[in-house]
């Protein structure tokens, strides 16, 4: 798989930092750990929004991944 790579300095480490505009509105830009070249930026609204619905289904996961568990070891013990 191809490594992406700052436009700027050519590194290949990025980070994410949340920003509020003057106006209010909240961005979290993508930019280079190296020379900080902001080489993206998304709407925090949106950002938060794939946080949730991740969690969500990490917890879905989790609990049916538990359930199953708990019914190996039952049947294991019977």
């Amino acid at each position: 798989m191809a490594r992406s790579k700052c436009p700027s300095c050519e590194y290949h480490e990025f980070e994410a930092v949340h920003v509020t505009t003057k106006t209010g509105q909240k961005f979290c830009l993508i930019q280079c750990v190296a020379c900080g070249t902001v080489v993206g930026a998304l709407d925090d609204v949106k950002i938060t929004n794939v946080i949730k619905n991740a969690e969500r289904k990490l917890s879905k996961f989790l609990e049916n991944l538990n359930r199953k568990v708990v019914t190996v070891c039952n049947r294991k013990n019977s």
